[in-house]
């Protein structure tokens, strides 16, 4: 076994039994008791009313909603639109997986050489 693996086992061994440790003290003894909880419900409650159950349900997942959403859309609309119609193109055109000298290949092409169609089709 190398030094690494042997670390990154101890490290793996103390991360579980601090977790363990720490889950444990969090449920163990009789902690919820001294403080009168019971049967899963504090003491002296009825549960949620209607408005706390909107808010905890609705306005609480839509305002996280909202936020998340704001930060993905205001940066685009700060920067505006880089479409122009306009404008029109002035990039030059550019050949993906074509030859080296594309204008050389365009002339030396027979038109024997040309397929047309694919997938059966025909032209």
């Amino acid at each position: 076994m190398t030094d690494s693996s042997l670390l990154r086992r101890l490290r793996t061994l103390a991360v579980l039994a601090v977790t363990t440790g720490v889950l444990a003290g969090c449920g163990a003894g009789r902690r919820s008791h001294a403080l009168g909880f019971r049967e899963g419900t504090a003491p002296g409650s009825g549960g949620l009313g209607t408005l706390e159950a909107i808010g905890l349900f609705v306005l609480i997942p839509a305002t996280v909603l909202l936020t998340i959403a704001a930060l993905v859309w205001l940066p685009g609309m700060v920067r505006g639109a880089r479409y122009r119609p306009a404008k029109g193109w002035s990039a030059s055109p550019l050949w993906f997986g074509g030859p080296p000298d594309p204008a050389a290949a365009v002339e030396s092409a027979s038109a024997g050489e040309l397929v047309r169609g694919g997938a059966s089709g025909s032209w």
